[in-house]
C-alpha cells in the first residue's frame, strides 16, 4: 500500500461484497433518519395523549403503549448502531472483510437485541392494526378470522426464530427461511388490512360526502385513510420482501427503515385517535341520525300565499360523542342554511346544518 497511489487504498474484495457492504451502511444511516422521524412522533403523540383527561383505562393504555413501542425501538436502535461499530471499527480486520462479518455473525448479542426487539415492536404493530380492523368493521367475526390467523401466526414463527438466531445466522439455512416467512406473513395481514380498510373507508367517504363535507374531510381524506390502513408498513415491507426473496443486498437499505415503520405507522394512528379524528362506525351511524331529523312546519287550512312562503327560523341542538376521545360535539340543525362546521374553545367543533325548503 502507497501513500502516493489511491488504487492501493480499496480493500481486496469483490464488488458484490462491496455493494453488500454500502447497502447497509446505507441503510443504517437512512434507518437513523426514520429512527428521527419515529422519536418526534412519539413526544408529539405523548403530549396529546398527556393533555387528555384520563378519565378510563383505556387513556392510559394508550400512554403505556406508546412508551413501550419507543423504548423497545430504542434499545434495538441502540443494538443496531453497536453492531455496525463492531462491523467496521471492533473487528475491522475479520477475515474476508465486513460483508463476511455482517452475514456471519449475527449470533452476536448485538444482532439478536435487534431482531428480537424489532420482532416485539412487530407484534405490538400487528396487534394495533388488528385492533383497529376490530373497530371499524364492528368486530365481525367473519372478517376479522383471517388477519387474526395471520397474527398469530406471525407470532409463532418470529419465536421460532428469534431461538434460531442464537445459533445461526437469519441470512442462510432455516433462519433465512423463518425469517422470508414472518415478514410474509406480517405483510399479508398489514396488506389485507390496507386493501380491506381503505375499501370500507372509501366507501364510508362516498356516502358521506353529500352530508357533511367537513366530516368527510376530517375523517376520511385520503391521508386518513392511508394512515388508518398502515398502508406506509405495508408498502415498505413489500419494498423489502421482494430484494430479500431474491437475495438481492438493497434488502439492507430496507430493512432499518422498516424496523422504525413499524412503529412510526401505529403512532399515527394513536395520534389520529387521541385527536378524535379516528373512525369508527359510530361516526357514520351519528351523521346519517343527525340529516334524517325532519323538522316540519304545521300549517292550516286557508293560509294565505305570504303564509305558505314564510316558514319559521328553527333550531334543534343536539349532543353528538366524539369517537374514542374525550371532547364532545354539538351538532344545529338549521331549516335554513348550509352544512358548516367550525372549532369553539376546548377543541370542539359546532356543526350548523340546515335545509331550505
Amino acid at each position: 500500500m502507497s501513500l502516493a497511489d489511491p488504487s492501493t487504498w480499496h480493500p481486496k474484495e469483490s464488488a458484490d461484497d462491496l455493494w453488500n457492504e454500502r447497502s447497509f451502511l446505507a441503510g443504517i444511516l437512512i434507518g437513523a433518519v426514520a429512527y428521527g422521524v419515529h422519536a418526534t412522533l412519539f413526544f408529539t403523540t405523548l403530549s396529546i395523549l398527556w393533555k387528555r383527561k384520563r378519565s378510563e383505562w383505556r387513556d392510559y393504555n394508550w400512554i403505556a403503549f406508546v412508551l413501550v413501542l419507543f423504548t423497545i425501538s430504542s434499545i434495538a436502535n441502540y443494538g443496531q448502531l453497536k453492531f455496525t461499530q463492531m462491523i467496521w471499527i471492533d473487528n475491522r480486520d475479520y477475515p474476508r472483510g465486513p460483508s463476511a462479518y455482517l452475514v456471519e455473525q449475527q449470533t452476536a448479542f448485538e444482532a439478536r437485541l435487534v431482531v428480537g426487539g424489532y420482532m416485539v415492536n412487530g407484534w405490538l404493530q400487528d396487534g394495533l392494526i388488528l385492533y383497529r380492523f376490530w373497530i371499524i368493521f364492528s368486530g365481525r367475526r367473519y372478517i376479522v378470522a383471517l388477519p387474526t390467523a395471520l397474527f398469530f401466526g406471525t407470532i409463532a414463527v418470529s419465536t421460532w426464530l428469534m431461538t434460531i438466531i442464537s445459533r445461526q445466522s437469519y441470512f442462510e439455512g432455516t433462519g433465512a427461511a423463518l425469517l422470508i416467512a414472518y415478514y410474509t406473513l406480517s405483510v399479508a395481514l398489514n396488506l389485507f388490512a390496507t386493501v380491506t380498510i381503505s375499501v370500507k373507508l372509501w366507501a364510508a367517504r362516498r356516502r358521506l360526502r353529500d352530508v357533511s363535507t367537513s366530516i368527510s374531510s376530517s375523517y376520511l381524506s385520503v391521508s386518513a385513510i392511508l394512515i388508518e390502513s398502515a398502508f406506509l408498513y405495508t408498502a415498505c415491507g413489500i419494498a423489502f420482501l421482494v430484494p430479500f426473496g431474491l437475495g438481492d443486498p438493497f434488502q439492507n437499505v430496507i430493512l432499518p427503515t422498516l424496523a422504525q415503520v413499524e412503529s412510526i405507522a401505529p403512532l399515527l394512528i394513536i395520534m389520529r385517535v387521541a385527536q378524535g379524528h379516528a373512525w369508527s362506525p359510530s361516526v357514520e351511524d351519528t351523521q346519517f341520525a343527525t340529516t334524517s331529523i325532519a323538522l316540519s312546519t304545521h300549517r292550516q287550512h286557508g293560509s294565505t300565499q305570504a303564509d305558505r312562503e314564510y316558514e319559521p327560523h328553527e333550531l334543534l341542538s343536539l349532543s353528538m360523542g366524539r369517537n374514542e376521545g374525550s371532547r364532545n360535539s354539538t351538532v344545529k340543525v338549521d331549516r335554513r342554511s348550509t352544512a358548516s362546521a367550525y372549532d369553539v374553545e376546548g377543541g370542539d367543533q359546532v356543526f350548523n346544518l340546515s335545509t331550505k325548503h
